[in-house]
């Protein structure tokens, strides 16, 4: 005898539609996230960078929704934009925490990456930057030209871990408001709308601090005047020892902003010790100038000012009137560097189809930009015109002299 087979209800079938439905929803959010760290995980494979954190990676996700924790400038937090909650960063704020200087002997093994550290470099295929970047970010575009096509690429051995890092205090909206002030106090421009910033991006530069003692032995002809006037020159031999600390160099020769120069004064005070967290959603670009060249550079500048303060040395202490011929050797000891990043708002400005650039100090807001300032205009144009009327002046006194 044949069962009959059980005809199913249209309730029934409706019934177990919904179930199907609210399953599937219910899957979803864990789908998405598998799909994800799968995509991350080939990725990562495919383009032969290697992933790795000195903090655990669920250190960076909101402990209250999931969400990508950045840094927030104004509340010097990490932040959920998802959800709107904050997390405290303890580590390197501190504020009997210094940034030790690492011996520049140690150079071959110290301060360098080691496994463990969570950034990634990638390349811009059209400028040639190198960028550190923070490895919770997945996307971006480059800070110096803009590109998108920026690639992960295998570092060609360790890269060099920042020694310190200057947060961001002030934030985008801040720095467009200290641009607007700028534009009234030097530019002397008060309808400020048509002077809006283009591609404003936040970005970590690298700079090298050196500190060193020096100690110079030289020899000098000092010269004496005597009773007539006449110059009478003794070579004499001496020693001078210096100390020079928190000398600076920019460690990028691949950035193209001329204003950076002009606004890179930083208090070496709120250098913290380096922690990436700070590095939570921004660029940092990798340095491009080797130490060595930067202590090169360091050398170079302890030079020009040694060039002036020996014979301001020896004039003292040999109680001479003028001197010729220096010649000295500088021994350099105790010799520590930071490498430290510093944070930089770069823009530009298109004012009558020229384009200028603009660099804004992350740290205190000081801007510069390579449009002529209207007030150093206004001072030439005075100076110039005192001249002519201090020419005329004059041309008429002789006049009235000749009469």
């Amino acid at each position: 005898m044949r069962a009959i087979p059980h005809k199913r209800s249209a309730e029934d079938l409706s019934e177990q539609i919904i179930l199907l439905v609210l399953n599937l929803s219910l899957c979803y959010n864990e789908l998405v996230y598998l799909a994800f760290y799968v995509y991350r995980y080939y990725m990562a494979d495919d383009n032969g960078f290697k992933m790795t954190s000195t903090i655990p990676e669920n250190e960076r996700k909101c402990p209250n929704c999931g969400g990508t924790l950045t840094y927030n400038p104004n509340a010097e937090k990490l932040f959920c934009s998802f959800c709107g909650k904050y997390k405290e960063i303890t580590s390197g704020k501190h504020d009997n925490v210094q940034v030790k200087g690492v011996a520049y002997s140690d150079i071959l093994n110290s301060n360098f990456a080691t496994p463990g550290d969570k950034c990634k470099l990638l390349s811009c295929g059209n400028c040639g930057a190198e960028l550190i970047y923070d490895s919770t970010q997945v996307s971006g575009s480059c800070p110096f030209c803009g590109s998108t096509n920026i690639i992960p690429v295998a570092p060609p051995g360790s890269i060099m871990r920042p020694s310190g890092i200057i947060p961001f205090s002030i934030d985008e909206n801040r720095a467009r408001i200290s641009f607007g002030e700028y534009l009234k106090s030097e530019l002397l421009i008060l309808n400020t709308k048509h002077y809006a910033l283009e591609n404003l991006v936040p970005v970590y530069l690298p700079y090298f601090s050196f500190d060193s003692d020096t100690v110079s032995d030289y020899l000098i002809d000092i010269g004496y005047r005597d009773s007539e006037g006449d110059i009478h020159y003794k070579t004499c031999k001496g020693s001078y020892k210096a100390s020079f600390s928190d000398i600076t160099v920019f460690a990028s020769s691949k950035t193209q902003n001329d204003q950076i120069d002009k606004i890179r004064e930083f208090q070496l005070s709120s250098v913290l010790p380096f922690n990436p967290d700070y590095m939570a959603g921004y660029y940092a670009e990798r340095n491009s100038m080797t130490l060595k060249h930067a202590y090169e550079v360091v050398q170079y500048n302890i030079t020009e000012v040694l060039n002036k303060n020996i014979p301001e040395h020896a004039l003292r202490v040999f109680n001479g009137d003028k001197y010729k011929d220096l010649r000295y050797k500088t021994k350099y000891s105790d010799t520590n560097y930071k490498y430290i990043l510093a944070p930089f708002y770069l823009a530009s400005l298109t004012h009558k189809g020229k384009k200028y650039d603009v660099a804004i100090n992350g740290y205190n807001g000081d801007v510069a930009c390579a449009k002529p300032s209207a007030r150093k205009l206004l001072k030439k144009l005075l100076i110039t015109l005192g001249i002519i009327a201090a020419g005329a002046f004059i041309g008429y006194l002789i006049y009235l002299f000749l009469r």
